[in-house]
């Protein structure tokens, strides 16, 4: 398990425990303390966008030790504040089984990345006692919002996994989650900003994906499935290949194949990958 899971997971995934979706819905502000009101963004500390232009400029100028300082830096904030990580289809329906509101959002992601209209980006879902009150940030809630049962939300997450997108929980002040994202490479801002620039604002998943070769047909439905770029195909072999060292183990490569080639198992079942987040 990852380290939030020790901390926070109360003997199990942390994102699994009822505890972290329990955040109070009012707290009492300390004395001369301001509240944002509107004008909050509770992603802009976690997002990177500032960072990464700082990331940018240190890479261009062959400041690796630089670069790496900058990231240490924000990370060891993000990880206070806001970051996410990967979970499979199955989790997804857990998570809607023990958190309550549940309301679809619009994508600030793809709205801000590749101009997607309101209309047809309600891709994201907010979760817990914060959506009771959405009304006050919205900006981050443009387009309003449509709470759904648990039935209907796991029904959405079998449309978005059929459509591609992976299943990500968000954390709002740690341990704390509010959000879970089904989105996808480029316009995801946190898998964009993984892969491009390898900051960890999102961690890998507890689980990798394995290929039984005896039951693989070599039909590549599996390999445009991967946004994490781990999937690739053995021409002489005529088989599907996972590179473990970038798999996140999201299970979009799985829920395609038609043999069930492809399983996820524990990522701490390979010593080599067991700290890989």
């Amino acid at each position: 398990m990852c380290r939030f899971c020790e901390e926070y997971g109360n003997g199990g995934k942390w994102y699994l425990n009822p505890a972290n979706y329990a955040r109070r819905l009012y707290k009492t502000r300390k004395e001369g303390e301001d509240s944002l009101g509107a004008d909050a963004d509770p992603q802009a500390a976690g997002m990177g966008g500032a960072i990464i232009n700082e990331i940018i400029r240190a890479r261009a100028a062959g400041k690796q030790e630089e670069e790496e300082i900058i990231k240490k830096n924000a990370l060891d904030a993000a990880y206070q504040i806001h970051f996410a990580q990967v979970v499979t289809l199955e989790e997804t329906k857990q998570i809607f089984d023990i958190a309550y509101p549940i309301a679809r959002m619009t994508c600030a992601c793809r709205r801000a990345s590749v101009a997607l209209p309101d209309d047809q980006n309600f891709t994201c879902i907010g979760i817990g006692p914060g959506m009771y009150k959405w009304e006050r940030w919205p900006e981050t809630y443009r387009g309003g919002v449509e709470f759904m049962t648990p039935f209907e939300a796991k029904r959405w997450a079998d449309i978005a996994d059929e459509a591609g997108l992976v299943h990500s929980v968000d954390v709002f002040g740690l341990p704390y989650i509010g959000g879970m994202c089904q989105c996808e490479y480029p316009g995801c801002v946190a898998i964009r900003n993984r892969l491009d620039y390898d900051f960890k604002f999102m961690l890998k998943g507890e689980y990798v994906a394995e290929i039984d070769v005896d039951k693989c047909i070599g039909c590549k439905k599996c390999i445009p499935r991967c946004h994490f770029r781990a999937m690739y195909f053995k021409v002489f072999a005529e088989k599907a290949g996972i590179d473990m060292m970038k798999c996140f183990g999201c299970g979009l490569c799985r829920s395609v194949c038609p043999t069930d080639a492809i399983t996820l198992v524990d990522r701490h079942s390979f010593p080599a990958l067991a700290d890989k987040w």
